[in-house]
C-alpha cells in the first residue's frame, strides 16, 4: 500500500521509476528505428511497463507514471499503424498476450488491439469484448483503475454511435466504479481518511466513461430505457456515499438537459434508495439548479413544444400525476394538492407565461419528493433552507405568475423556523432562509408581485433583525432603482410592512457611543432611501393619494421621522398644487401641519420653521388666506420660543421676509400685521448689524415687485407698495448702522444701505430722493474722512465696496438721466 512508506522513499521510488520508463523508452525508439527489431522494441515496452505495478505510490505519484507511459505507448501505436502491412497486427495481438506479467502484457494487448481496430475490416467487436473481458485480471484498485481508463483513452476515437459502443463504455464503467469503491475497504481503518482522500483523486478517472458516454448517446429513449437504469442500478448497488454523491452529480453535469427532463421520474425514484448518508440536498439541488439554468437559457415558447413532443407529458399523464400526488400528499401535507389544482386552473385559463403542464410537472415532482426527504431524514435547518431556495428559483423561473407555488414554500419555511425556534437545542440559525427570501425580489419583474405572497411577511418577520434588515435593503434598493410606482394603499402597506425593520431601527452607532447626535452614515444612507421611496407614492385621484399618504405617515410614525416626514410634507405640498376640492385641501393643510408639530415636538425647531413658511407660500398661491396666515402665526411661535441664537434669529427673519414677499393674496390689514410684526423682531436683534440689515430687509415688504416665475409683469401687476414705510424703515436702519462702535462696520453698513436706496429709487419710489441719496454718500465720504485722518488707516473692504457703488452711478448716468443729479 502507498502508506507503508514515508513520503520521502515514495518520491525516491517515483525517480527511479521515472529514470527507467525513460531510459527503456529511448532504448525501444532506437528498436523501433531499427529493421527486425520489432519483438526488441515490445521487450523495453514491456520493462517500462512494469513499473506500474507499483502499489508503493500514491494516485498523484502513479498518475505522473501513467502520463509518461501513455506518450511512449503512444509512439509504439503510431509505429504499427505506419506498418501494419509489413507487421500484421492480428498475429502481433495474439503474441503480445505471451507477456510475463498480466500488468504489461494488458496494457501491450490494448496498444495493439486499438491500433487493430482502426484498420478496416478488423473484428472490432471481438476486439472490444476481448479487451474488456481480460482487463478483469487487474483488480488491485489503482492498477485496475488505470489500466482501463487506458482502455478508455485508446478506445475514444474508435468508438461509434451504436449499442456495441455504448455497452462497452458502460462495461468498462462499471467495473471501474466496483475497482474505485473496493479502494476505501483496503488497508487499516485509522487510514481510512487518507483512502478516502486517494479516492477524490481518482474519481476523474471514473466519471470519464459517463462523459464518453454522453458523447456516443443521443436517443432519449435509449436512455432513459436501457442507459441510465444501468448505470442507476450500479450507483445504487455500491452503496458508498463518495461513489453515489460523485456520480450522480457527473450523470446531471454531462446529459442534456433535455435527457434529463424526458427521465425525471427514473432519476428521482432511486433517491430513497441510497447511502442514508448521502446528501440528498445536494444531489437535488444540482439537478433543480441544471433545470432552472437550462429554462433561462431556452425560449419559453421552445420549452412549451418540449414539453408536449419531448418530454411526452399530456394531459392524461398530469391527471394522473395530480391524483397520484393528492393521495400521497393528504397524509402529509395538502398543500401541493391545492398548488395543482390552481396551476390547472391558471392553465385553463390562459395563462402563457411558459407552459403550464410544464411547471406543474416539475415543481410538482420535485416538491413530492422534497416532502418525502423532509419526512424520512432529519434534515438541518441549512438544508432546507438550500433546497427551498433552489426549488423557488426553478419555479420562479418557469411559471413566475404562479404565487402558488412560491407561497407554498414559504409556508413550509415558515412552519420550520417556528418548530426550530421551540426546540431549545437549536437555537442558532441566523442564516436560515435568506436566500429564500431574495429569490422572489431577484426573479420579479415587478417587485409589487412580491406583495401577492401571503406567507412572505410572516416568513420575514420570524427571520433575525440582521436578516430582515438584509432583505428589506434589497427590496428598498430595487424599488428605487427601477422607479416603481405606488398607486394603491395595499402597495403603500404592503410595502410598508416589509420596509418595518428599516423602518423602526435604531442607529447602533449613535447608541452605544457618548455622542448620540451623530447618526452612522449607514444609517443616515438607510433613512435617505426610505425617504426617497416617499416620492414614489402617489395616484392620479387626490383623495386616494391623501389616502395613500396618510397610511404612509401612519407607518413612519414608529420610526425617524426626522428623515422621512419632510419627504411626506412636501409629497402633500405636491398634491395641494393639483388639487383642486376645498374641502380636501383643508384636511391636507390640517395633515402637514400635525407633520410640522410632530417634529416640532421632536426638537426640530429650524426644520419646523422653515416648513411652516414653506405651507405658507403654498396656500397664499391658492388663495387659502385664512390658512397661510396662520402658518406664519406659527413660524413667529416657533422663533420667538426656539430660536434664540442670535446668528439663527437673524436668518429667520430673512426667511420670513423672503416668504412674505412672495405673498399676494393676503388683505391689507392681515399683510400689514406680518410684515410690522417681521420688520419689528428685526429690529430687536441682538447685535446691531442684524438688526439694521434686518430693517433695511423688511423694507421691501412695503415695496412689492414682480416675480417672473409668478407670470407677474412690471407695469400691468399691481403691487402693495408704501414709499414712506420703505423710508422709515431706511432711516431706522441707518440710526442703528450709526450707532456701532466699529466704524469699518458701520461704513459697510452705510454702503449696503446706499444701495438700497438706489434700488428704490430705480423702482420708482418717490420716498427716496435725490437730495437723500446724495446726503448718504456725503454721510460716507465724511466716515471715511475721519477715519484716515484720525490714524490713516481702514479696512479695505467698506471703501472698495462704496468705490463699487460710485462707479454704479457713473454708469448709469448714461442710461437714466436722473441719476445725473446725483453727485459727490
Amino acid at each position: 500500500m502507498s502508506d507503508q512508506i514515508t513520503p520521502e522513499e515514495q518520491h525516491a521510488l517515483l525517480q527511479e521509476s521515472i529514470n527507467v520508463i525513460k531510459q527503456e523508452t529511448q532504448l525501444m525508439k532506437k528498436s523501433l528505428e531499427t529493421k527486425g527489431k520489432l519483438m526488441d522494441a515490445l521487450k523495453h515496452a514491456s520493462n517500462f511497463l512494469t513499473e506500474l505495478r507499483t502499489s508503493q505510490l500514491t494516485p498523484k505519484q502513479y498518475y505522473e507514471l501513467y502520463i509518461l507511459i501513455f506518450d511512449s505507448l503512444n509512439l509504439l501505436a503510431n509505429y504499427l499503424k505506419d506498418n501494419h502491412p509489413h507487421h500484421h497486427l492480428a498475429d502481433l495481438y495474439e503474441l503480445v498476450q505471451y507477456a510475463g506479467n498480466i500488468v504489461p502484457r494488458l496494457y501491450l494487448m490494448i496498444t495493439v488491439g486499438t491500433v487493430y481496430m482502426s484498420i478496416p475490416d478488423a473484428p472490432i467487436k471481438e476486439i472490444m469484448k476481448d479487451m474488456i473481458e481480460m482487463c478483469r485480471g487487474v483488480q488491485y484498485p489503482i492498477r485496475g483503475l488505470f489500466l482501463r481508463y487506458y482502455l478508455s483513452q485508446r478506445t475514444k476515437s474508435l468508438l461509434s454511435e451504436n449499442q456495441d459502443s455504448i455497452q462497452f463504455v458502460i462495461t468498462n464503467f462499471i467495473e471501474m466504479n466496483k475497482l474505485w469503491v473496493r479502494l476505501q475497504h483496503q488497508g487499516p481503518s485509522k487510514d481510512r481518511l487518507k483512502r478516502n482522500k486517494e479516492r477524490e483523486e481518482l474519481k476523474i478517472l471514473v466519471g470519464s466513461n459517463l462523459v464518453r458516454l454522453s458523447q456516443l448517446q443521443n436517443d432519449k429513449e435509449y436512455y432513459k430505457n436501457f442507459i441510465l437504469p444501468t448505470v442507476l442500478e450500479q450507483i445504487v448497488q455500491c452503496k458508498d456515499i463518495l461513489a453515489q454523491e460523485y456520480l450522480l452529480d457527473v450523470v446531471i453535469q454531462v446529459f442534456p438537459d433535455e435527457f434529463h427532463l424526458y427521465t425525471l421520474d427514473e432519476y428521482l425514484d432511486i433517491i430513497k434508495d441510497l447511502n442514508p448518508n448521502v446528501s440528498i440536498k445536494k444531489v437535488l439541488i444540482t439537478l433543480i439548479d441544471r433545470l432552472t439554468d437550462f429554462a433561462k437559457r431556452e425560449d419559453l415558447t421552445d420549452l412549451e413544444k418540449l414539453t408536449i413532443k419531448e418530454t411526452g407529458i399530456d394531459e392524461e399523464q398530469i391527471e394522473s400525476q395530480q391524483e397520484e400526488t393528492t393521495e400521497k400528499s393528504e397524509e402529509a401535507d395538502e398543500q401541493p394538492v391545492e398548488q395543482s389544482e390552481g396551476e390547472s386552473k391558471s392553465e385553463n385559463d390562459g395563462e402563457t407565461n411558459g407552459s403550464s403542464s410544464f411547471s406543474i410537472n416539475l415543481f410538482e415532482k420535485f416538491w413530492y419528493y422534497i416532502n418525502q426527504l423532509e419526512q424520512s431524514r432529519e434534515l438541518s435547518i441549512e438544508e432546507i433552507s438550500s433546497l427551498l431556495e433552489s426549488i423557488s428559483k426553478l419555479t420562479l423561473t418557469y411559471y413566475s405568475n404562479n404565487f402558488e407555488n412560491i407561497d407554498l414554500i414559504l409556508k413550509f419555511a415558515i412552519e420550520k423556523l417556528k418548530e426550530l425556534s421551540n426546540d431549545q437545542t437549536k437555537n442558532d440559525f441566523d442564516q436560515t432562509f435568506k436566500n429564500l427570501l431574495l429569490a422572489p425580489i431577484n426573479n420579479y419583474e415587478n417587485l409589487l408581485d412580491l406583495l401577492k405572497l401571503t406567507n412572505y411577511i410572516e416568513l420575514l418577520n420570524l427571520e433575525s433583525l440582521k436578516i430582515q434588515k438584509i432583505v428589506s435593503l434589497e427590496i428598498l434598493n430595487k424599488i428605487l432603482s427601477n422607479g416603481i410606482r405606488l398607486k394603491t394603499l395595499e402597495s403603500v402597506n404592503g410595502i410598508m410592512s416589509l420596509l418595518r425593520v428599516i423602518i423602526e431601527s435604531k442607529d447602533q452607532t449613535s447608541s452605544t457611543s457618548s455622542n448620540t447626535d451623530q447618526e452612522s452614515l449607514e444609517f443616515i444612507t438607510e433613512q435617505e432611501k426610505l425617504s426617497k421611496i416617499i416620492h414614489l407614492i402617489g395616484n392620479k385621484n387626490p383623495i386616494i393619494h391623501g389616502k395613500l399618504l396618510t397610511s404612509c405617515k401612519n407607518y413612519l410614525s414608529k420610526g425617524n421621522i426626522k428623515f422621512t416626514y419632510p419627504s411626506i410634507f412636501f409629497n402633500t405640498l405636491k398634491l395641494i398644487r393639483k388639487n383642486n376640492l376645498e374641502e380636501n385641501q383643508n384636511s391636507l393643510f390640517k395633515f402637514i401641519s400635525r407633520i410640522i408639530n410632530d417634529l416640532y415636538r421632536l426638537g426640530l425647531n429650524d426644520l419646523s420653521f422653515k416648513l411652516n413658511l414653506s405651507s405658507a407660500i403654498i396656500a397664499d398661491q391658492i388663495k387659502f388666506e385664512d390658512i397661510s396666515y396662520e402658518f406664519f402665526v406659527q413660524s413667529f411661535t416657533i422663533y420667538e420660543e426656539s430660536i434664540s441664537d442670535s446668528r439663527s434669529q437673524f436668518q429667520s427673519i430673512v426667511a420670513i421676509a423672503g416668504a412674505l414677499q412672495q405673498c399676494r393674496n393676503f388683505n391689507k390689514e392681515n399683510y400689514d400685521n406680518l410684515i410690522t410684526k417681521t420688520a419689528l423682531h428685526g429690529s430687536k436683534l441682538l447685535k446691531k448689524p442684524d438688526q439694521c440689515r434686518s430693517v433695511y430687509l423688511a423694507s421691501h415688504l412695503w415695496w412689492g415687485v414682480e416675480i417672473p416665475s409668478l407670470g407677474e409683469e412690471e407695469g400691468i401687476t399691481e403691487f402693495y407698495r408704501d414709499g414712506k414705510r420703505v423710508l422709515e424703515c431706511l432711516q431706522r436702519s441707518l440710526r442703528v448702522a450709526d450707532a456701532c462702535m466699529d466704524s469699518s462696520v458701520s461704513i459697510e453698513l452705510f454702503v449696503e444701505i446706499l444701495n438700497r436706496c438706489l434700488y428704490y429709487f430705480i423702482h420708482g419710489s418717490e420716498s427716496i430722493t435725490i437730495k437723500y441719496i446724495n446726503g448718504l454718500i456725503e454721510l460716507i465720504q465724511t466716515n471715511l474722512d475721519s477715519i484716515s485722518n484720525e490714524n490713516g488707516a481702514i479696512n479695505e473692504n467698506p471703501k472698495k465696496h462704496f468705490q463699487r457703488t460710485l462707479e454704479y452711478i457713473d454708469s448709469q448716468k448714461e442710461i437714466d438721466e436722473r441719476f445725473q443729479l446725483i453727485t459727490w
